[in-house]
């Protein structure tokens, strides 16, 4: 059974330029070459029907809810994103956009739909994904620690596989203990190509 991939990366004010840009496809300039740009019309948003700014949008999600008067620390985490997906087997038979569904359905349940600032899917990269933003507002307050707590974190890792296999998707868990380090796209792209290089030689090896 194909393994979920949940990880989440914590973005502060300087960071949401770059990720909007790469999340909506702003510019037909990307260094990432696993997008193919003349796919780029299938991505969707499952919270927003057009391009948002994400800056202003975060902000009015703090402000509808924070108590404080003081202003929001430079340094703070405004949105953690979360990266959903799967491996390509997965996809070759899934309704992926149940599965993304899904998988917002559970973080809108635990963290408060009102805290959801974007589900972005992209299909025009190698394997389809959600980019998934992530206010962390509790209590009036705006705390990342607190709302994505290690002890959380281990807990969405067991949660959110056994939610989706509720509602039908053949996925399970994957290797624990891999949450403690949560890598970025590119670092996770680059470990599964290692790995395909690595099967591949093993393989001709085999052969010889």
């Amino acid at each position: 059974m194909s393994k979920i991939v949940a990880r989440m990366e914590k973005m502060k004010r300087e960071n949401l330029g770059g990720i909007q840009q790469h999340n909506q496809r702003e510019t037909d300039n990307h260094s990432n070459k696993d997008i193919d740009i003349t796919r780029s019309y299938l991505n969707y948003d499952l919270v927003n029907t057009n391009g948002i700014n994400y800056r202003e949008k975060i902000q009015e999600i703090i402000d509808s809810q924070r108590v404080s008067k003081r202003a929001v620390r430079k340094d703070a985490v405004l949105v953690d994103e979360w990266i959903i997906t799967s491996d390509r087997p997965f996809f070759e038979s899934a309704d992926s956009k149940k599965f993304f569904q899904d998988s917002l359905a559970y973080f809108s349940q635990r963290c408060g739909n009102q805290n959801i600032a974007y589900a972005t899917v992209h299909l025009d990269e190698t394997t389809p994904h959600m980019h998934l933003g992530i206010v962390p507002m509790t209590e009036g307050r705006l705390s990342s620690k607190q709302v994505f707590s290690r002890q959380s974190l281990k807990e969405i890792q067991d949660e959110l596989p056994r939610f989706l296999q509720e509602r039908g998707h053949a996925i399970e868990r994957g290797i624990k203990g891999s949450e403690q380090k949560h890598l970025t796209v590119e670092e996770y792209k680059d470990n599964q190509q290692a790995i395909k290089k690595w099967i591949k030689s093993f393989s001709l090896k085999k052969m010889s």
